[in-house]
């Protein structure tokens, strides 16, 4: 989870870049929720695995906008 938070766009980045980084977080949070030991921990991974979804469909929504 850390490596993947590290590697953040930053700077001049495109937005695509940044849905990519959402998606694989969502992907190291489903994975995470799965070895918690704690029913609230494991909720709470899931919540922001699907939160993290939502944002990189939004991204991508927002590109995709007739300009």
């Amino acid at each position: 989870m850390r490596k993947i938070r590290s590697e953040r766009p930053v700077g001049d980045y495109d937005p695509e870049s940044c849905a990519v980084w959402r998606d694989r977080i969502a992907d190291a949070l489903e994975s995470l929720s799965n070895v918690l030991l704690y029913d609230e921990d494991r909720r709470k991974a899931v919540a922001e695995s699907i939160a993290a979804r939502d944002e990189a469909a939004n991204i991508r929504a927002e590109m995709n906008k007739p300009t």
